[in-house]
């Protein structure tokens, strides 16, 4: 029949354009060991942040329990007896913070994570040192009163200790306040020093 036509066929439908890419019509496919990678950084992390709690735990729970026990043997024999045992160990918490927290403010993990264990591997003889003057010096202070109207504790020896060495817990924080003066007074001179020798060297030419 000449008036007959024939029937127009469907175009396909074009694939989606966020499905497969520009190109295909398949799925791009993940990139393998992605999410693994994360999981063993996740576990990396864990294990390092419970290392490094058990350190601090066992730092902190060490000193506390024997920092008496230097009272009463260690600092009778020191050179000035009780009074020079709480000059030396006033003057040593402000060397041990800096010796603690510069360490600790060079740790990147996402940079270098060897380099990182290695910087807080440096910082813990800081921190032991801190926390033992910290344990010597709470030793000295007078615990709140209890109800029965007392005002010695089993925790620490400031009985014991203020009734041998009256005001050592002043004698100490004097020789805290000293110690940090004369660390910030080398740190500037130090620092005045290096701008000083920068602003003076010859300009390459």
């Amino acid at each position: 029949m000449g008036g007959s036509t024939k029937p127009k066929r469907r175009r396909a439908a074009a694939p989606a354009a966020g499905y497969g890419g520009s190109g295909g019509g398949r799925p791009r496919p993940a990139r393998p060991g992605r999410a693994g990678r994360r999981v063993r950084a996740a576990g990396f992390a864990c294990l390092v942040l419970l290392v490094a709690v058990g350190c601090v735990l066992a730092l902190a729970l060490g000193p506390l329990v024997w920092a008496g026990d230097l009272w009463h043997e260690v600092a009778p024999g020191w050179p000035g007896g009780g009074y020079g045992f709480a000059v030396t160990a006033g003057l040593l918490l402000p060397v041990s913070l800096p010796l603690f927290g510069v360490p600790l403010s060079r740790v990147n993990w996402r940079r270098d994570k060897v380099r990182s264990l290695s910087w807080i591997a440096l910082a813990l003889p800081g921190a032991a040192s801190a926390i033992l003057v910290v344990s010597i010096a709470m030793q000295t202070w007078r615990p709140k009163r209890s109800r029965g109207g007392g005002s010695c504790s089993s925790f620490t020896e400031h009985c014991w200790i203020s009734g041998r060495y009256p005001y050592v817990s002043l004698v100490g924080l004097a020789a805290t306040v000293v110690g940090s003066a004369l660390l910030f007074a080398a740190y500037a001179a130090h620092d005045k020093r290096r701008c000083g020798a920068g602003s003076k060297s010859p300009i390459a030419t």
